[in-house]
């Protein structure tokens, strides 16, 4: 209970961080369109996909600057350490455009009528996988049974691959990872790769495309850890708005992304990612499935 508070404490700090960060330096109805000297502006937010968010709005502003540009709009963009902050931040209305998370998408959703309107594509796929990776010497030939007593690292509780998925897989296989590993959670994926990497922790969870990218920026030594489960196939990260956007504005938005090529997209965006498909609520049932699973809906 102390760890799950100590969560949600984190969360709301950084929401908030996300709020201040904004500047909302005009009063507007929540959702509705500001204008910023008769021009429109946007506040857009980024889920952490690179392993600090520094990097990752350096990896991924071109794309959203590309958005700007077409829609004659000016911007401002964040992203948090927290895979939560940005569903909570979408949820109370601080946020026009988001980069979600597929459980911060299905949490949104839930909330308050957030609306997903294109998927992410990665190497051309709309879809991706939730690993656990860890030390390579660990004596591990039947899993999970080997893996008891070992050292766990989970991202926070608004991750999806971080810790929703893993989370909904033990409790499938009747384990309760609190108390079957050393268990703690809370890390970004950048943290739990690195703490692998160093020898700290034994296994942590991350993602497929995340991890490829680590490994292609020269972040991580893919030599130095080994992937012991992986999960089925998720659907792609979800650009979503508020319930009650512009229409026509987000009509726009889904014309602009979704006519990219893969190669004019990967030249705006991070390793690996290269478009965007349209998307719709019951592509992401697998996750909200995974979410009642664990009784988080």
């Amino acid at each position: 209970m102390k760890l799950f508070n100590r969560t949600i404490v984190r969360i709301f700090a950084l929401s908030a961080a996300l709020f201040f960060a904004f500047g909302l330096v005009s009063v507007r109805h929540a959702n509705a369109a500001e204008m910023v000297d008769g021009k429109l502006h946007l506040r857009f937010a980024i889920a952490p996909l690179r392993p600090t968010p520094a990097q990752t709005i350096k990896d991924f502003e071109p794309i959203f600057k590309y958005l700007a540009d077409q829609l004659n709009a000016t911007y401002e963009i964040v992203s948090p350490e927290s895979w939560a902050a940005i569903s909570v931040a979408m949820t109370n209305g601080h946020v026009d455009v988001a980069w979600l998370g597929p459980w911060g998408y299905v949490l949104s959703h839930n909330k308050s009528g957030t609306e997903v309107i294109a998927t992410a594509k990665y190497r051309g796929k709309p879809f991706y996988k939730a690993i656990i990776v860890g030390r390579p010497d660990l004596n591990i030939k039947k899993w999970p049974d080997d893996a008891k007593g070992l050292k766990l690292s989970l991202s926070d509780q608004g991750n999806t691959s971080g810790w929703l998925i893993p989370s909904a897989y033990f409790k499938s296989v009747g384990i309760d990872p609190t108390s079957f590993f050393q268990y703690r959670e809370g890390a970004t994926f950048g943290q739990n790769e690195s703490q692998i990497q160093h020898g700290l922790i034994d296994l942590a969870s991350d993602m497929d495309r995340g991890r490829n990218g680590m490994i292609e920026a020269g972040e991580i030594d893919p030599k130095k850890s080994k992937i012991y489960w992986e999960s089925s196939s998720l659907p792609n990260d979800a650009i979503s708005v508020p319930k009650s956007f512009d229409p026509v504005i987000k009509k726009r938005i889904v014309e602009i992304l979704t006519s990219l090529s893969e190669e004019k997209a990967q030249s705006m965006m991070g390793s690996g990612y290269n478009g965007f498909v349209k998307a719709q609520d019951s592509d992401y049932k697998i996750i909200e499935d995974a979410g009642r699973a664990v009784g988080k809906l």
